[in-house]
């Protein structure tokens, strides 16, 4: 008989470059359906991990693995510039999954039971490739997703992206609105098409791209020039907006953006660490992505610690500060944004080390 189950590795890459000493990671398979995830928490410390969960598909398990890693690490870093508690995890499943009907129901309640293996010491939610209703069908087997309370994370995130854009065109541009400033928003899902109406209510011009050509004709009636995806980095803009996937500021495409500044909700918008130093020498202020997007994972701390909207309000203005003083730091130093981020957030990672160490998953009562 076929069975299906997790199977937590004995041995994880401790030499990949993304480990930085990752407190759990677990491989799931089910071997009836073929369904294959990841979950990796980077850090514990004293409460719940949370990330989100994202579906896609991946050249190889070696791919997953890279992306899940890294995800998970920008989790933790995340959580310490917004200045939340949780440590930083991810879930990754190798995609796709059925498009709708009995078939994706079963897919998603599976990886629910992924979830309940960690008792409530991990927290998911909607990321790339999974939708808020899939998260409303896998709450049906797990209490331990988030994002389905009264803030909407993806709102949120939209919210900081688009202070981050505002904040990094102070800095770089001299300038303290948006209107008539260019800015090519590339993908337009639920943040880069709330991203839109915030900068088209600014007086922005925007230019947009996106794979769904469906949500790329629903930003053109709301006057976004749509242009192939491919492209849209090459736009002549003020802004360069990355909301898809990651990796999109590399080798190929740093030479050809035509943009001042970069701020966007991809995670994982740099492919290699040295991109960000190509960024700075060309002069193009970037907004470190696990800052500019933080705006989410405020939202879901907010749901999880019973908090309200004003408490949502000081932690956003706070993360607006928290970037001013990566862009200061990195001008004084003359270094990349992305450099001055990682030394403010690593700062912060090993402090928490210092107070919480790296423990077991902490003890949390289950909800049932």
């Amino acid at each position: 008989m076929k069975k299906s189950g997790a199977e937590k590795m004995s041995c994880v890459p401790y030499d990949h470059p993304a480990f930085d000493a990752h407190e759990e990671v677990a491989f799931f398979h089910d071997a009836t359906s073929g369904l294959r995830a990841m979950i990796a928490i980077h850090r514990h410390w004293r409460t719940a991990s949370a990330g989100g969960c994202r579906v896609r598909e991946y050249a190889s398990a070696d791919a997953a693995l890279a992306d899940l890693l890294r995800l998970s690490r920008g989790m933790s870093y995340k959580s310490v510039m917004a200045g939340v508690d949780f440590g930083g995890a991810k879930a990754v499943v190798m995609g796709p999954l059925p498009e709708s009907g009995e078939a994706r129901r079963a897919a998603l309640l599976r990886i629910a039971d992924w979830v309940n293996t960690f008792a409530g010491a991990f927290r998911t939610g909607v990321d790339f490739g999974l939708r808020s209703e899939d998260v409303a069908v896998m709450h049906e087997r797990t209490p331990y997703v988030v994002g389905l309370g009264a803030f909407d994370p993806a709102a949120t995130t939209a919210h900081g992206v688009h202070e981050a854009i505002l904040n990094a065109v102070r800095h770089r541009l001299d300038r303290n609105d948006l209107k008539g400033v260019r800015v090519a928003v590339q993908g337009l899902g639920k943040v880069g098409g709330a991203l839109v109406d915030l900068l088209r209510a600014d007086g922005a011009a925007v230019v947009g791209a996106d794979t769904d050509v469906d949500r790329a004709a629903a930003a053109a009636r709301k006057g976004v020039r749509i242009v192939p995806v491919e492209i849209i980095h090459r736009e002549e803009v003020e802004v360069f907006s990355p909301c898809a996937v990651g990796e999109i500021l590399n080798a190929a495409t740093i030479p050809e953006l035509r943009a001042a500044v970069v701020a966007g909700a991809a995670n994982n918008q740099l492919a290699r660490p040295e991109d960000g130093l190509a960024l700075h020498r060309r002069g193009i202020l970037y907004a470190p992505d696990y800052v500019a997007n933080a705006g989410g994972l405020i939202a879901v701390a907010a749901e999880l610690g019973e908090h309200d909207a004003a408490w949502i309000g000081r932690k956003m203005k706070a993360l607006g500060r928290t970037l001013s003083h990566v862009f200061t730091v990195a001008a004084e130093k003359d270094i990349p944004t992305q450099e001055a981020a990682d030394d403010i957030a690593l700062e912060r990672i090993r402090e928490r080390d210092r107070r919480f160490g790296h423990n077991p998953r902490p003890q949390l009562a289950v909800q049932r």
